[in-house]
């Protein structure tokens, strides 16, 4: 039994429902700020709640320690969190500078605590399929890639800095995965205040990349995510809306002009993140989806992509391949 302390009632909340629905956790304690939001999660999940962060880290009970709190404050919290012995599961992005990412990853090895980000692009069932059939090379060499996200501006402030920082960066991780670290980005947007457009080219040898988020649909428009990969001997696209009526399509295209639809069974990313950090934690094993290493290589994109929009220029990263 893995018995968790929670910071924040937000995500949170959300996080603790999730855990409840699980079995192997055990939720001890949620922490945050509003008493009125405490005294909710306590009647409705009949879970303990605190205003005091040390309460949870103190605790020797608590085993694992999930970061919900706002982004600036992860670094602190998730630091402090390891050097009480606890395990960390902390929210993206883990942090908006590669410095402290890297300072997280350096006490996490000091006192051999796993961190787990929430990474979970990784573990949509669509993305995860594609970066299978992907590294088993079932459709030779990749040549290009594309992946977009659009929404109505419906978590605050999607203006263009926080689009990249906060939502631009899950279809990086996924790249990642599919092509590694790119040589060189280029980004253009458009910032609409608390809406904004951003679309970056992120160039590799002999291949490229499309990555685009736009958050300034009307509000209850539905909510669009997809991707395509092409290869030597076919592509793979995914397209899905998200609202009142949920419509995917996920597609095989091979070279030989025949396609196949597929049709699996859609499995809840957070959930498949609960169950790989379980895995991790019972086989006392590090992860290599939701690890530190995986968020440094994002965040470093990331900057690279806002430097990219600040000097209206091409941006050289130096590419490895992972």
């Amino acid at each position: 039994m893995v018995k968790v302390g929670i910071l924040g009632t937000g995500f949170g909340r959300q996080h603790a429902e999730l855990y409840k629905k699980m079995t192997g956790f055990e939720v001890v304690l949620i922490y945050g700020r509003d008493e009125n939001k405490l005294r909710e999660i306590n009647k409705t999940l009949n879970i303990e709640t605190t205003t005091d962060i040390y309460e949870i880290l103190k605790n020797e009970e608590i085993d694992l320690v999930d970061i919900c709190l706002p982004t600036s404050l992860h670094t602190k919290w998730a630091i402090e969190a390891l050097k009480h012995h606890k395990h960390v599961f902390c929210e993206t992005p883990l942090s908006y500078q590669i410095d402290e990412g890297e300072e997280i990853l350096n006490i996490s090895e000091e006192y051999q605590r796993n961190v787990f980000v929430d990474l979970f692009y990784k573990f949509s069932t669509p993305h995860h399929i594609t970066i299978n059939k992907i590294k088993n090379l079932e459709f030779g060499e990749v040549k290009s890639f594309r992946s977009y996200n659009r929404t109505a501006p419906n978590w605050g402030d999607l203006g263009l800095q926080k689009n990249v920082s906060d939502f631009h960066i899950h279809n990086f991780d996924f790249l990642i995965e599919i092509l590694g670290m790119p040589e060189n980005v280029l980004s253009n947007g458009i910032d609409l205040g608390d809406q904004s457009i951003a679309i970056t080219t992120l160039n590799y040898n002999n291949k490229f990349a499309v990555v685009e988020s736009y958050t300034n649909l009307p509000k209850n428009s539905p909510f669009y995510i997809g991707f395509e990969v092409i290869c030597e001997q076919g592509s793979i696209k995914f397209d899905a809306e998200y609202g009142v009526n949920t419509k995917e399509e996920f597609v095989i295209y091979y070279s030989d002009g025949s396609k196949e639809v597929l049709n699996p069974q859609m499995k809840d990313d957070y959930e498949q993140v609960i169950h790989h950090i379980s895995d991790c934690l019972e086989m006392k094993k590090k992860s290599g989806l939701l690890d530190i290493t995986s968020a440094i290589q994002v965040i470093k994109i990331k900057d690279a992509v806002l430097k990219s929009l600040e000097a209206k220029k091409s941006i050289h990263i130096g590419g490895s391949l992972t």
